[in-house]
């Protein structure tokens, strides 16, 4: 069973450094550190990671080599905009560290034993310890973005393309990709959410559960989270697809204990 770590707080920067003393032990056997924000369009926080998550954990890790990167929605125009225009690249500048697209960058093919074939970037899985930064949001085609949906980034824009006009299951897409490419820790923000979809402009809402999560079990993680969601709006579906395939896959495990932290 394992442990999600919770607080009830609105303050990023007091949680993420908790957790990162937690996990010092782990994170210090580490020489290079992929870092996953959610950059999905020029909407600011909660459709993307808050500025704050992320400059406090490059802070805290900047004696480390570190990679911060991430494919941003297909459907948001022309990705060196959004990657220049991100608020997570100013973040980025101050440690002078690059937002890497990963559109841009080497992808490689996977085909799991159940015969579904993605294509995702090759650098999370050349680091040694990967850190995922997700917002806790509903989202209109797959039901929930949390912890599993952060790693779609990872995708190449064909794959995304044709999960999202459901040529190929998202839902066993999502989980495929996060056993193709294992993250460390996940620190999620609940402080803010969006509920109906996942970004405004799809008609998401924004809703306040003033709640940072973290643990190392995505599937537990966003398990509780979903309940998290249910709870201010009673039409987020119990069911979550994606969920159950990633338990089914060996992901993880849908029982967790919290600790309040």
């Amino acid at each position: 069973m394992s442990t999600i770590y919770t607080s009830n707080t609105n303050n990023q920067k007091e949680f993420v450094t908790k957790i990162l003393k937690i996990f010092k032990h782990q994170i210090d056997k580490a020489n290079t550190i992929f870092v996953k924000p959610n950059i999905v369009s020029l909407e600011p926080y909660p459709t993307t990671t808050h500025p704050e998550t992320l400059d406090t954990l490059l802070d805290f890790l900047s004696h480390k080599e570190l990679i911060v990167g991430d494919g941003h929605a297909v459907d948001t125009g022309f990705t060196k905009s959004i990657i220049e225009n991100s608020p997570l690249k100013q973040v980025c500048n101050k440690y002078n560290i690059e937002l890497t697209n990963l559109y841009e960058k080497q992808m490689e093919k996977h085909t799991s034993h159940r015969g579904y074939t993605i294509k995702s970037s090759t650098l999370p899985n050349q680091c040694d310890y990967v850190i995922s930064l997700p917002v806790l949001k509903a989202h209109k085609q797959c039901g929930l973005s949390g912890a599993l949906k952060n790693q779609f980034g990872y995708l190449s824009k064909l794959d995304r393309i044709l999960m999202h006009s459901k040529i190929k299951d998202i839902h066993k897409g999502i989980a495929e990709v996060n056993v193709a490419n294992k993250t460390d820790l996940f620190i999620v923000d609940a402080v803010e959410v969006l509920t109906k979809a996942q970004e405004c402009r799809h008609g998401g809402c924004k809703g306040k559960l003033n709640i940072m999560i973290a643990g190392t079990d995505p599937v537990a993680i966003d398990y509780y989270g979903n309940k998290l969601l249910q709870k201010i709006d009673p039409t987020q579906s119990e069911e979550v697809k994606h969920i159950d395939y990633a338990q089914e896959y060996g992901v993880g495990k849908k029982e967790y204990k919290i600790n309040k932290i």
